[in-house]
């Protein structure tokens, strides 16, 4: 079974560009091995070169390792339909965090060891890296190396780093990932997490978390900031960005790259309160198409990477959680059909050369 799932895929990735793209949580969850690499042809033929996805290590987690066969299959199918992975690494076992046993906040501790997810991330960087065992075990695998690591998910936000906010705490994770997976690859790309410019209680806008996690000792320990950078338009995504440009130029990290992790637009969702990030079927491919040729053209002024849509396809509702806009982002419905965003996206990142 698993060799067949590696075999030339049924439909030809039309040469993705790594510079696009999206999140597909339910391609790699599925793991039902004919599911999934039929999702896979179609975000390659929607012109897809990256696919970012959380490695989830409580997850993935298989007694003192990892459960390898899980991500042999993922990190190979996508390569084989000219894919590069972008994992996020995130969600450690409980054990090796900061939650207390009683009075446990809903949310995300980060690990008591700092080095903790840097051992993690080192440990699949041998594996999937430059030189990484995977490709050299599967030499008839077309090679798509993962080299850009993305360290934790959203630390500006207070239920992804609990008790509360550390831009010193998240500076201290970042710095030893850094030094560890690099000691593996010196080709890798570390990436902070992906950043928003939110408006929750407590939360803190990247303008002000990345200041002051570089001042904390960050300064260093990164090759690139990531944001996660919704917007009412396309044209004021682009705008964000250029402004996070021109901050890290005053900030005296002209070197250091930028991605875009997370953009995106929900075409319905609660009418009350209603979202500025919810457009209408219409409007969403229309200001899909205005970001990702905007951030193209303006890649080599702003230093950018690449730019991932969220997301591929509708969301369910969280366990505990409610409707929101930002389950409706997707480009294909929950039961898998198109929505006129897709044809607009597909046609806008087959341009991009």
């Amino acid at each position: 079974m698993f060799a067949l799932c590696l075999s030339a895929p049924a439909i030809a990735a039309a040469n993705p560009n790594p510079f696009v793209g999206t999140v597909s949580d339910e391609t790699f969850e599925s793991l039902g091995y004919l599911y999934q690499p039929g999702s896979i042809d179609d975000i390659a033929a929607a012109g897809v070169g990256s696919l970012r996805q959380t490695f989830d290590w409580q997850y993935l987690r298989k007694g003192d390792t990892l459960n390898w066969d899980i991500l042999d299959h993922y990190v190979g199918g996508a390569a084989q339909r000219g894919i590069t992975i972008i994992p996020v690494l995130f969600n450690p076992p409980s054990e090796l965090t900061t939650v207390p046993p009683v009075g446990a906040l809903r949310g995300f501790y980060p690990t008591s060891d700092p080095g903790a997810i840097g051992a993690y991330g080192a440990q699949l960087a041998a594996r999937y890296g430059t030189n990484g065992s995977y490709w050299a075990q599967h030499p008839n695998v077309e090679r798509h190396p993962i080299t850009t690591w993305q360290i934790w998910n959203e630390p500006n936000l207070p239920v992804y780093w609990r008790p509360r906010l550390s831009p010193k705490g998240y500076a201290k994770m970042l710095c030893a990932a850094y030094q560890q997976i690099k000691a593996v690859d010196p080709n890798a790309e570390i990436s902070t997490a992906g950043l928003p410019k939110s408006r929750i209680r407590s939360s803190m806008w990247p303008s002000k978390y990345v200041p002051r996690m570089m001042r904390a000792g960050g300064r260093g320990c990164f090759d690139t900031v990531a944001l996660n950078a919704y917007a009412p338009t396309g044209k004021a995504v682009v705008k964000l960005v250029s402004n996070f440009r021109r901050l890290l130029n005053r900030l005296g990290a002209r070197n250091v790259g930028l991605r875009v992790t997370e953009f995106g637009w929900a075409d319905q969702g609660p009418e009350r309160p209603r979202a500025a990030f919810t457009a209408g079927a219409n409007r969403q491919g229309m200001f899909i198409a205005q970001a990702l040729k905007g951030l193209w053209k303006a890649r080599n002024r702003l230093k950018l990477r690449g730019a991932v849509y969220y997301a591929w396809r509708d969301q369910q509702v969280y366990a505990g959680g409610k409707n929101f806009w930002g389950l409706h982002t997707g480009l294909n419905r929950l039961n898998g059909t198109a929505k006129p965003a897709l044809s607009v996206f597909r046609k806008t990142a087959l341009s991009l050369r």
